[in-house]
């Protein structure tokens, strides 16, 4: 058993320190597929060679124009993909993940991310990237990329731009600070922008928001990446405000772990939609900072009253 523990503690260490790559790591090897997207609007081959290492080959996945069927495959060469793009008639080849992540292993690096791609100022297609980059002498290069090729496009055109930035000490330096970040970046009036790069340094990287709700006596879970949940609510919060605002708190902590439970009353700028309810929070010390592991929600209902142990005193 105590080997076993050992196991699993050395892996937690591994995919942990996957993460907790020095910030250059990660941001060089986005600069390097971003400097082969700029090298495709000036279509200057040189650039594009550039950032290849050697046999460098993409794989494309085209989708059905109306999204059902078998997908198509092709893969290409890098010197076939120079040509591609160089010899094309066509206006500037303009592609750009909206929210590009980055995972670090040693000389090894994941890029990934739903891009759109422009010809000119004509929209053409959306997807998914994926690359892999190996380190080199000469910095990150290029070994393979895959991508799919889609025309139902709408979540990617209304896709919010997540700026990265880096986490404020005074947001996760306690859990006081930290769950005080994680209301006050989501809060605001109608036509206030919200704190999205802020906000994302409070989570782990790959968090998963849970929504819980109820539709017709069924209780439904909602899983969202940070993204997926930032795409959804951004429209909302800005087009009538939105703010919500923690009523009381209750903290279970064990050496380096905590669970938080929040409960919360939210409205708009209106007060047409309002309500309250349970945040439900893990979070961790690393020897540094607070993060955020996990957060998942549900709304008070008739049949779902707030227990009174996570109600503020005399508050019902």
């Amino acid at each position: 058993m105590k080997k076993l523990r050992s196991i699993i503690a050395i892996t937690i260490f591994a995919a942990f320190h996957s993460f907790a790559q020095l910030p250059d790591d990660k941001t060089d090897a986005i600069d390097t597929v971003n400097r082969l997207f700029s090298g495709m609007r000036t279509k200057n081959a040189d650039q594009i060679r550039s950032v290849f290492a050697p046999n460098v080959h993409f794989l494309a996945i085209q989708k059905p124009r109306d999204g059902k069927g078998i997908s198509r495959t092709s893969v290409d060469t890098g010197e076939s993909f120079v040509k591609l793009i160089t010899e094309s008639k066509s206006g500037e080849y303009l592609e750009k993940m909206i929210s590009p992540e980055a995972v670090i292993d040693g000389d090894l690096a994941v890029v990934s991310g739903r891009y759109t791609f422009y010809v000119g100022d004509k929209f053409s297609h959306c997807g998914k990237d994926v690359f892999n980059l190996v380190r080199t002498d000469s910095g990150w290069k290029i070994v393979q990329g895959a991508f799919t090729l889609e025309f139902q496009c709408d979540r990617d055109l209304k896709a919010v731009e997540v700026p990265k930035i880096a986490a404020d000490p005074a947001d996760v330096s306690s859990i006081d600070g930290i769950v005080k970040a994680f209301y006050a970046t989501i809060s605001g009036p109608k036509g206030q922008p919200r704190q999205w790069g802020r906000d994302k340094t409070l989570y782990v990287p790959n968090i998963s928001f849970v929504s819980m709700s109820e539709q017709g006596g069924k209780i439904r879970a909602n899983v969202m990446s940070h993204q997926q949940y930032v795409n959804g609510t951004n429209g909302s919060f800005v087009e009538n405000g939105f703010n919500e605002r923690e009523i009381n708190r209750v903290v279970r902590r064990f050496g380096n772990i905590a669970h938080v439970f929040s409960t919360y009353e939210y409205n708009n700028d209106d007060k047409t939609d309002k309500g309250r309810g349970v945040n439900s929070l893990e979070l961790f010390w690393d020897g540094t900072r607070w993060w955020i592991s996990a957060a998942s929600w549900d709304d008070e209902r008739p049949n779902n009253p707030i227990p009174k142990e996570y109600l503020p005193k005399g508050k019902r």
